[in-house]
């Protein structure tokens, strides 16, 4: 497929590269700020910039690289300049919203998928790493799932299907763990830092790594109501 991602986010070179590597072909990218520009001229220098009508023109498959409260402006927005008809696959990467944010474009016929690597993007290649052993959440209609799995596959990660219904429980979660892990190392390496400890991170990183895991594979207790006053 011929393949243009639209947006600043940092996942957009990072995919784009990943479907590149996995026999795609790249047709261009609509960024506009200097650190996108950058991450673009990095991952991918021979990649055309373009505005954001003609990388959708163009591509079979447009990938709305765009931060949550923009997906649907985005998408309507390019629908309405009727850039999206049968065929053409529109996927988004908000941990946030389902496929049905995508519904003006899947009314004429486009192939609505939310995809979202359950993963931290830098825009480095370092990221192209962590893609290949990361889980990621697809969802999309029932008929479709395929298309966003094979997708999946193709950048290197395993797909696990979040249904619609599911979203907004799987948004949480993402945010709770991600905000809650951020801020307990930080707390732990600052610790570290105050002590004069060399190297904090290589210390705590295998005590992280070792926690999580043993917290992922306990059962999960019941609520003690006492507990929660």
């Amino acid at each position: 497929m011929k393949i243009g991602f639209v947006g600043n986010e940092p996942a957009g070179p990072v995919l784009a590269k990943a479907w590149a590597q996995a026999g795609h072909e790249l047709v261009g990218a609509a960024v506009d700020s200097p650190a996108a520009i950058e991450r673009v001229e990095t991952l991918l220098p021979d990649l055309p910039i373009a505005g954001m009508a003609a990388v959708a023109e163009d591509a079979d498959l447009v990938l709305l690289a765009v931060p949550n409260s923009d997906v649907e402006l985005v998408c309507d927005g390019l629908t309405d300049l009727g850039l999206f008809g049968p065929k053409k696959l529109v996927v988004h990467i908000s941990p946030l919203r389902g496929y049905g944010v995508l519904a003006s474009a899947a009314q004429l016929g486009a192939v609505p998928i939310a995809l979202h690597p359950v993963m931290h993007f830098t825009g480095t290649s370092m990221d192209l790493l962590v893609l290949k052993n990361s889980t990621i959440a697809v969802s999309a209609p029932e008929v479709l799932l395929p298309i966003a799995q094979a997708l999946a596959i193709e950048l290197g990660g395993e797909p696990l299907v979040v249904q619609e219904h599911q979203r907004a429980a799987y948004a949480e979660a993402f945010e709770v763990a991600s905000s809650f892990s951020s801020l307990v190392v930080q707390q732990a390496v600052g610790i570290l830092e105050q002590a004069g400890v060399e190297s904090p991170a290589k210390l705590i990183g295998p005590v992280v790594r070792s926690a999580v895991d043993k917290a992922l594979y306990l059962p999960i207790a019941p609520l003690d109501p006492e507990n929660l006053i």
